[in-house]
């Protein structure tokens, strides 16, 4: 019936129910992150990581602990990481997790193009930039990214590097084009 480390007022607010305002949680963020990367299992996991085939398998972490285990590693390693789970939700919920630990531009998510699978005639245009935008981080090799998948986003064919720059219209802030080459363009590209 009392908060778990008060320091502000406790206010009774039904007969059972107790409201803390103003309370301190026992454990931060980055508390737990630094237990985390101390935790002797972790320094396997970081040493398997970084032998030379770097595929590891990772089950029963409960709750958050393998965002947590995951953002430990990347943050010593500094590599790419390609994060595969079961299905599309739980690419979500971890790629939500890392997100908070490492921040959003070093966790990306590599989505399935169509609202339904194999359905090509149906695709969802925001997942297809999310695609791209994904495969140009990678392209450019400039920081190291977490990317979060699941198989049937892996499954999809994906442009090869040189399609991608062919197919790739570079535009600055200040540059001038025709209305005419712009849509010739875009009408080149199948957008």
């Amino acid at each position: 019936r009392r908060c778990l480390a008060p320091v502000g007022e406790v206010a009774r607010v039904a007969p059972t129910l107790y409201f803390c305002t103003n309370f301190r949680p026992l454990l931060s963020l980055a508390d737990i992150r630094e237990r985390f990367a101390q935790a002797p299992a972790l320094g396997d996991l970081r040493e398997a990581m970084s032998g030379s085939q770097g595929v590891v398998h990772l089950k029963g972490c409960p709750g958050s602990a393998l965002s947590f285990a995951i953002a430990a590693v990347f943050g010593a390693l500094e590599a790419p990481m390609l994060l595969l789970l079961e299905d599309k939700e739980e690419a979500a919920y971890l790629l939500n997790d890392l997100e908070a630990l490492v921040g959003r531009d070093q966790a990306l998510f590599f989505p399935g193009s169509y609202r339904r699978p194999y359905e090509i005639e149906s695709t969802d245009n925001a997942n297809v930039l999310l695609r791209a935008e994904v495969l140009s981080r990678i392209d450019s090799r400039k920081k190291a990214a977490l990317i979060v998948s699941y198989p049937d986003a892996l499954f999809e064919k994906v442009v090869t590097r040189k399609q991608l720059r062919k197919n790739t219209l570079g535009l600055r802030v200040g540059d001038s084009l025709s209305l005419d080459f712009l849509n010739e363009t875009l009408f080149e590209y199948h957008f």
